[in-house]
């Protein structure tokens, strides 16, 4: 786990009394769009002045009238990069996930050529617990910067789980203050996000964009942070349906990109933290609720139960296993754990839930985090539902595993189907293709 530590402690962030607790009750509560304008970041953005300051600028993906991806590098001095941030908002029964994200129309690493690369895009979301008033309570922020989350709270007894605590948030009223490197330095360049911890611009230049609902072009950027504009905010949908176009994106999650390393910018849904337990690829986009439950203890009542979640492909309820073969070596009784695939990509495995020494045809009932989980009794519910974020008509594979460590785990057969948008899949205690265990599950795909 990473040990970065950005920004204030969480001690000294509440000495100064930034918000984030309570909240005035209001008559009904906030849309997503009105959650969105409350809660949008004050963006700290340092600027690169030995290259293009205008590569250093929030945008839209269409900045210069068109949604072509290999272009947009080109255009950069041809067009006004005009302020915005992409949002979009989750609710479960206890909170809001609210996600802005900032694209750029190029990263231009002269440093590292090698990470140079046109279109880029790192962002953060907020966990905002409901709590009766209209815009709810802030509880935690996690940042995005070069594949790595890290995460921010005011709270004290939000703790470490699957990744550290990083520091605190200081806040302009309700917008938390987030810094967003410079293009190629400042100090790992590449636009990561991280929060602001108050210090001066480095280089002693870099301009302050504050969510106003217009989006300004910045006309200067000397100083150190001298400068405020304004910015405006475009709900995801707006790209998000455009995600198995070409002209925009070369593969799934991957913004297309010709000049220097092609393809590099991902998308949220590709994004992923190698380091950070078991919160997989893109879970931040599709199931914000469990990636938070994995990296932190300490958040008190906690539902995995949405209210709204419109970024998924497949919702996928692991019920119950059934072993009907002793797999471990020497006839020993097989340790069982599930692994739903979808598009081959692994999406659960022995770290959300499994069962040692099971004796064959027994049925366990499945809650991550129970019985023998890899990773623990660190989930804040019992559930067993993931949300990913995949290519729709894609394969759905459900395996059962014996697990055998370091020797490799033996396959215990799969169910499989294609399940097409708005169709649900359900195998009740279904046996795997090899006849070695017995499945329930279903599948939902939107």
């Amino acid at each position: 786990m990473k040990k970065t530590v950005l920004g204030l402690t969480a001690a000294a962030a509440l000495a100064l009394g930034v918000p984030g607790i309570g909240g005035t009750p209001a008559a009904h509560a906030a849309s997503n769009a009105e959650l969105a304008a409350h809660w949008a970041p004050q963006i700290y953005q340092d600027v690169n002045a030995d290259l293009d300051v205008r590569a250093d600028f929030i945008t839209n993906f269409n900045y210069d009238g068109d949604y072509r991806a290999l272009n947009n590098w080109d255009n950069l001095s041809n067009f006004n990069e005009n302020g915005y941030a992409y949002y979009k908002v989750s609710e479960t029964n206890t909170h809001y996930f609210i996600e802005y994200d900032l694209f750029h129309a190029r990263d231009d690493a002269y440093t590292r050529p090698l990470d140079a690369h046109e279109n880029d895009l790192e962002g953060l979301f907020l966990v905002i617990r409901k709590d009766g008033s209209a815009y709810g309570s802030f509880q935690l922020m996690e940042t995005m910067a070069h594949n790595q989350w890290y995460d921010y709270t005011n709270d004290p007894s939000i703790t470490t789980g699957s990744d550290n605590v990083d520091g605190g948030v200081l806040f302009s009223g309700s917008h938390p203050q987030v810094f967003c490197q410079a293009n190629g330095q400042s100090p790992s360049g590449g636009h990561g996000v991280k929060a602001y911890d108050g210090s001066v611009a480095p280089g002693g230049d870099g301009i302050v964009y504050d969510y106003t609902g217009q989006a300004d072009f910045p006309t200067s950027t000397t100083g150190s942070y001298a400068n405020h504009y304004g910015y405006a905010l475009i709900e995801w949908g707006d790209l998000w349906s455009k995600r198995t176009d070409p002209n925009v994106f070369a593969s799934w999650g991957t913004f297309g990109g010709d000049n220097n390393t092609a393809n590099s910018a991902n998308a949220p849904w590709g994004w992923d933290d190698s380091s950070d337990g078991p919160a997989l690829q893109g879970m931040n986009w599709s199931d914000p609720a469990l990636q938070v439950d994995v990296h932190l203890n300490g958040l008190g009542s906690f539902s995995h139960v949405y209210v709204s979640n419109p970024y998924y492909s497949h919702k996928i309820t692991l019920v119950n296993a059934t072993s009907l073969e002793n797999r471990d070596p020497f006839g020993g009784k097989s340790d069982i754990f599930l692994k739903a695939y979808v598009n081959g990509q692994g999406q659960t495995d022995a770290r959300f839930w499994k069962k040692n020494d099971v004796p064959t045809s027994q049925t366990y009932p499945i809650a991550f985090g129970a019985d023998d989980a890899e990773f623990g009794a660190n989930f804040s519910e019992a559930y067993n539902t993931v949300y990913v974020a995949k290519p729709a008509n894609t394969a759905v594979e459900i395996h059962a595993y014996d697990s055998d460590g370091t020797s490799g785990d033996d396959d215990m057969g799969y169910v499989s189907a294609v399940v097409a948008p708005g169709a649900t899949m359900t195998w009740t205690n279904a046996a795997t293709s090899n006849g070695q265990a017995r499945i329930t599950a279903t599948v939902t795909a939107q």
